[in-house]
């Protein structure tokens, strides 16, 4: 077996005590001064003999310990960057999470809870549990609906000249409705549209834990899709939605 292949069972601190020594005893190896010429002759040959014997033991442990800095220095420094990477997307996604959680507490703290609801169910990989993630992402929204737009027995005309029912079931007409109210003349017809478009695919989705076998990927998609639409319906709550200057940034 040679260098490359040989694993050295000892620790980093014992290899280079060895190696001190190793070199000691190599330097300690001269003639001594006293010798008569022919002893001298011999003694030299002798311990020429014995620092040849020493010196690939001597290169070998040298070359270990070189490849053990090397590997130490490239796990440091790709370390490194993966934490620099993680410093630079940490702070980002942790605001995002932290404002979305701590509005929803604040507008629909039922909400919250359906999700956290949805991320435990997700998390335990089970089927059954997969498909309850999935019903929990549509309590989510309607608890959401419901603090922001609590139903009612009106019907109300938008400005597509559709009658919509602000019911109990009808979550997805009073969550629109409540942008509507909230956003005013600035939100466009096709914004609603837009929303009124995910909310449909979100439910359609959500839906299908009831019925049919849930994927792991579908849980999440379902869940972050959630998460997300959550996010821009409390920034309306809140009055920091983007949609307020949609209309400003159309073109004329």
């Amino acid at each position: 077996m040679d260098g490359e292949d040989m694993v050295f069972a000892v620790a980093l601190g014992q290899l280079e005590r060895g190696l001190a020594m190793s070199r000691k005893v190599y330097d300690d190896l001269t003639v001594p001064t006293n010798l008569t010429q022919i002893d001298t002759y011999y003694v030299a040959k002798e311990m020429d003999a014995s620092k040849a014997k020493m010196i690939p033991g001597i290169q070998q442990q040298e070359q270990v310990l070189e490849r053990v800095k090397t590997a130490i220095h490239t796990f440091l420094v790709a370390t490194e960057a993966e934490l620099d990477e993680g410093q630079q997307e940490s702070p980002l996604f942790s605001r995002a999470q932290e404002y979305i959680n701590t509005a929803l507490a604040k507008y629909a703290p039922n909400a919250l809870e359906k999700f956290v609801a949805a991320q435990d169910r997700l998390y335990s990989g089970k089927p059954e549990d997969l498909a309850h993630a999935l019903t929990s992402c549509r309590r989510m929204i309607k608890a959401l609906a419901d603090a922001l737009y609590p139903p009612t027995d009106e019907t109300v005309t938008g400005d597509d000249g559709v009658e919509r029912k602000m019911s109990d079931d009808a979550y997805r007409n009073r969550l629109l409705q409540y942008v509507r109210e909230q956003l005013g003349k600035h939100v466009l017809q096709k914004t609603l549209d837009s929303l009124g478009a995910r909310l449909k695919s979100l439910d359609s989705l959500a839906s299908k834990g009831v019925h049919d076998n849930v994927s792991a990927a579908e849980a999440e998609t379902c869940i972050v899709w959630t998460y997300l639409l959550a996010a821009d319906i409390v920034r309306v709550a809140d009055g920091s939605s983007a949609l307020l200057t949609a209309e400003d940034d159309e073109p004329t």
